[in-house]
């Protein structure tokens, strides 16, 4: 992975520096750039799972502390939980492990990535490199992050509506992120789904 690249592009969904590395990467793979906002209010939301994950993580946000990662409650998450990724934090931030993959994501995605890494998905595409930058982001400002970003032409969703929200260890540093995350409009795919990465 380019790791100098997702900096970069980290900077640039942190707001640390013009957008340039963003919108440079989705405009050389034909996209728009995806549309960005820090600490969503409610209204900033789609109606639906993302709303209600939203409402969720701010009932057990406490000031300047973070929502624990025993938040997370299958039975309480139930209204969001086809559209839920639970990701463990890995080297440094450089990678993450989707220890849930929501039914509906991966029906839409064409495939369950459940144990697998979001690194597999930047060896063959574009996007993989903005999903670990913004989830990179998300870790320096520890803040909610929601974005809608474009699909590449294996995806049958034209665009996705991801709300990234950091949950903390005992000791406060974060280990894990929830994620929602709700397909946009469907449309038949037009490529065939890059091969696994093993």
């Amino acid at each position: 992975m380019d790791q100098a690249l997702i900096s970069q592009l980290a900077d640039d969904i942190a707001g640390t520096q013009p957008r340039q590395a963003l919108a440079t990467l989705f405009a050389e793979n034909g996209a728009p750039e995806p549309r960005l906002r820090w600490d969503p209010a409610e209204d900033d939301l789609p109606e639906g799972p993302l709303r209600f994950l939203a409402g969720f993580w701010r009932r057990h946000h406490d000031g300047d502390t973070l929502p624990g990662v025993d938040i997370v409650d299958p039975l309480a998450l139930k209204p969001a939980l086809g559209y839920l990724m639970l990701l463990d934090v890995l080297d440094d931030g450089w990678d993450y492990r989707y220890r849930i993959y929501g039914s509906q994501i991966a029906q839409r995605y064409g495939r369950d990535l459940t144990g697998r890494r979001t690194s597999d998905i930047a060896r063959t595409a574009y996007t993989g490199l903005f999903y670990i930058a913004g989830y990179r982001a998300v870790l320096a400002r520890r803040r909610p992050l929601f974005s809608v970003s474009s699909s590449p032409n294996y995806v049958a969703a034209v665009d996705w509506s991801r709300l990234a929200l950091p949950l903390a260890g005992p000791d406060g540093t974060i280990t894990r992120l929830l994620v929602g995350n709700v397909p946009g409009d469907w449309r038949p795919a037009t490529e065939p789904l890059p091969p696994r990465q093993e």
